[in-house]
């Protein structure tokens, strides 16, 4: 796993959309829409439940969540 796109996941959740991350990160909402869909095939099961209203962890996603934070941290 890329730790780049780990932190950028973390970014989108804890702004709720791939449009505000975005413009936090400096890359445009379809390169981060193809980042999480890349992230999601490597670890082979969704991350994130999207909708009109933004972006959510998935139950696979919020079992990761822990796993995620402490990768980061190290």
């Amino acid at each position: 796993m890329d730790s780049k796109k780990l932190e950028i996941l973390m970014t989108a959740i804890d702004l709720g959309s791939f449009t505000k991350a975005s413009e936090v990160v400096g890359y445009t909402q379809s390169g981060l829409t193809h980042m999480m869909d890349a992230l999601e095939r490597e670890v082979g099961f969704s991350l994130l439940r999207r909708d009109h209203n933004g972006i959510q962890l998935s139950p696979q996603g919020r079992q990761l969540m822990p796993a995620i934070r402490e990768f980061l941290q190290a």
